[in-house]
């Protein structure tokens, strides 16, 4: 099947991940140690160590089940010792955790593959597309062993997406000066400020959530890094709850990278940014409109 250098792959991966470090949910300072200890077991696994690769990979896991670089270089570990269950199964949590990691989703293509799981295989290879991978190599091999997927020419065309952060701007410019509500929105700047500081993990949880959605629609693909996106996803806030209950409003939108035009701009409200279900059930109706509408600009 196609094939992809070890080196190749751990370097670009562990780049774009160090790139990614200010933008996910987790404490910069908690992933620059985990990423520490996930270049050191790389090293292990170049000098030709799996088992002490493996070992060093444990003291990530032993604090977190949730970091993607670390299931990335287990999963490579594990394909270069000729475990191809435990690579795919750890490529899969790769992209789990970072649905954006094109590279993962290449190597697990490629490990359900040599498994004879071609629809897993195919599915993979092309969420490693739309995540902006060159797969041309996956595809003629595939095309080779298995039927295509019904939907792969629209899946292939799917304008890809990067899940920008909050734009509050606005929001922040506004009540500095209009003053506070009942509705326990901040009353001035330093209110706001606060807020938004408190509001950390729930706009990374936010962000997280969108990814995770953009992900699984077939309308779109998500990236890594904007210069692979056709769109920066936005949410422009003008209104955040001052509770443990973060209901968000605003506009959602999509800025076309090119020429920094918004395509698309939509009044949403989030019930609680706080709380997967919540996103879940929101993102889930917000999506479909927006499904519709990517529909309507390929016809």
């Amino acid at each position: 099947m196609f094939s992809f250098s070890l080196r190749r792959s751990l370097a670009l991966v562990l780049c774009f991940s160090i790139m990614a470090l200010a933008s996910v949910g987790l404490a910069q300072e908690q992933q620059a140690e985990w990423m520490e200890i996930v270049r050191a077991a790389e090293q292990l696994a170049q000098q030709g160590q799996p088992e002490q690769a493996l070992a060093e990979l444990q003291k990530v896991f032993s604090q977190t089940d949730e970091f993607a670089p670390a299931y990335f270089v287990a999963g490579m570990v594990h394909a270069s010792t000729g475990d191809m269950a435990k690579a795919y199964e750890n490529m899969v949590q790769a992209t789990v955790h970072d649905p954006s990691m094109g590279m993962a989703h290449r190597m697990a293509s490629q490990g359900a593959g040599a498994m004879g799981n071609f629809d897993a295989s195919w599915e993979h290879a092309i969420k490693a597309h739309q995540a902006g991978t060159d797969m041309a190599d996956a595809f003629d091999a595939l095309s080779s062993m298995a039927e295509a997927p019904a939907g792969l020419e629209a899946a292939m065309a799917a304008p890809r997406v990067w899940v920008g952060p909050f734009d509050t701007s606005n929001w922040e410019a506004t009540e500095a000066t209009a003053g506070g509500s009942a509705s326990g929105r901040a009353s001035d700047g330093a209110s706001v400020a606060r807020i938004l500081g408190e509001a950390a993990p729930d706009i990374a949880r936010w962000g997280r959530a969108a990814k995770k959605a953009f992900a699984n629609s077939p309308a779109f693909g998500l990236v890594a890094r904007p210069e692979q996106a056709k769109y920066i996803l936005q949410l422009e806030v003008d209104d955040m709850a001052d509770n443990t209950r973060r209901r968000t409003r605003g506009y959602l939108k999509l800025v076309d990278v090119q020429s920094g035009e918004e395509d698309y701009r939509r009044r949403v409200t989030f019930s609680d940014i706080g709380s997967d279900g919540d996103l879940i059930r929101d993102f889930d109706r917000i999506l479909s409109i927006m499904e519709e509408w990517a529909a309507e600009q390929v016809r």
